[in-house]
């Protein structure tokens, strides 16, 4: 069952997050964008054709968004302020590892957003790192008689890339708490790379281990 409820946690989280950011996913007829398991058992990517990549020539950050839940036990998606540290860290990090893919001001042709969740401690979205919550372990209780909780407490990171001007799907990446990648992406397409970071351990030590060498 264990691969199964990894994948069950991947789809709960991807879906909030296209709920909550309004992404309009792909055009009417076209197929959708499946799950495949990543470098990691805990790893699930999906991306269109590579060759679509290669039209954009930009990236657009959207402010992080912070999953957690609230003071009534619900969860929630926070954006943080694009001034906040996190997103300060992830510009400085992105420039140095894709000097070739400028950062964009605004939506526009051949631009690419980029947008990432991360689970974080609760309220405090200005804390310093480490602000990660460590990883709670399950209980005994079934995690269909548990609701999305048990899906969502799995997750540690999000990632989105999206047509800046349509807003269409490009392809993404969920990354399961305890996770194990390479502490540097492959150097492979920059869009992959984008999708299977280890996020969450590359914002939370601060440490610029995107930059090329």
């Amino acid at each position: 069952m264990k691969p199964f409820f990894n994948l069950g946690c991947a789809l709960v989280a991807w879906n909030e997050l296209c709920r909550v950011s309004l992404a309009r996913g792909r055009p009417e007829g076209e197929a959708p964008l499946p799950f495949q398991q990543g470098r990691d058992s805990r790893q699930f990517l999906c991306g269109d054709a590579p060759a679509r990549f290669t039209a954009y020539r930009a990236l657009l950050l959207e402010p992080i968004w912070l999953l957690d839940q609230n003071a009534d036990g619900r969860w929630q998606l926070t954006a943080t302020a694009m001034g906040n540290s996190l997103n300060l860290r992830l510009q400085a990090l992105l420039r140095a590892w894709l000097p070739e893919l400028p950062l964009a001001q605004e939506a526009g042709p051949g631009a690419m957003r980029l947008r990432l969740a991360l689970r974080s401690y609760l309220g405090d979205v200005g804390a310093p790192p480490p602000f990660l919550r460590p990883h709670r372990p399950d209980d005994d209780r079934s995690p269909l008689r548990r609701g999305i909780a048990p899906y969502l407490e799995q997750v540690a990171s999000v990632v989105q890339l999206s047509d800046a001007g349509d807003g269409r799907l490009l392809g993404g990446g969920v990354n399961l708490q305890g996770v194990r990648l390479p502490r540097e992406p492959a150097p492979a397409e920059a869009w992959h790379s984008l999708l299977a970071c280890d996020w969450q351990c590359l914002l939370q030590t601060g440490e610029n281990a995107l930059a090329t060498g």
